[in-house]
């Protein structure tokens, strides 16, 4: 039996708390969107008329460049927010799109009804002002690296980071449970597919991490950040 809207909205941490009344907004203004794996959801249009929250699997936010190089801005899973941080549509828009990297399941709200549930709920428009701090800041510290810092730097901050958010603790480590692709991580850090498959090898010859079930698990998560410190 599948579970209902309301039953997904409610094991999300920034809905917890709220008054049956508040659910009944949210569940009336909104509705089910279903992605599978590789489908894209547009920027240009949609995703600056509409808020999403995403109930299940993963999406990617890409940034592709004119000379058709592409950026992953963001990776967002369960319980986060999709759309959130555009508020007029521009040409810095222009060339982003979310990408479901698995099957994805999306609570879609228009803008306006949005904004209205904003008003109605002021302790939830609390907790999204500050999520929108938090990506903020992770995203331009994220550029800030791309800049400044070696391709070694960002890709061990970019594996930490990972962790943080995806990370399950096993016995030997902390396993990242998102399957990334050498592509992926390049264009998490900026870098190239090559480059990144090297220094992956060096951090498993270090020790530092392990492939597991196509998948990175951190085996020295201590000395990575040591390495993410430089």
């Amino acid at each position: 039996m599948h579970n209902s809207k309301l039953w997904y909205l409610k094991k999300m941490d920034i809905f917890s708390g709220l008054t049956p009344d508040e659910y009944a907004v949210i569940d009336r203004g909104s509705r089910a969107l279903s992605l599978k794996k590789r489908a894209l959801l547009p920027y240009s249009g949609t995703a600056c008329d509409a808020v999403y929250f995403v109930k299940y699997g993963r999406i990617k936010i890409i940034k592709t460049s004119p000379d058709g190089r592409e950026l992953i801005l963001d990776i967002l899973g369960a319980g986060t927010l999709l759309g959130e941080l555009v508020w007029e549509p521009s040409s810095d828009d222009a060339g982003i799109t979310a990408e479901a990297m698995e099957e994805t399941l999306l609570c879609m709200m228009q803008r306006d009804n949005f904004d209205h549930l904003m008003e109605l709920v002021p302790k939830l428009s609390t907790r999204i002002t500050k999520l929108c701090g938090l990506r903020l800041k992770r995203i331009q510290n994220r550029l800030v690296d791309m800049l400044y810092c070696s391709v070694e730097v960002r890709l061990a901050r970019t594996l930490l980071n990972l962790s943080e958010e995806f990370g399950v603790s096993e016995p030997e480590g902390v396993l990242i449970d998102l399957r990334l692709t050498h592509n992926e991580l390049a264009g998490l850090i900026a870098s190239t597919r090559e480059t990144v498959s090297a220094m992956l090898m060096e951090l498993h010859r270090k020790g530092l991490i392990e492939f597991c079930r196509h998948r990175i698990l951190l085996v020295q998560p201590v000395e990575l950040t040591t390495v993410a410190n430089r």
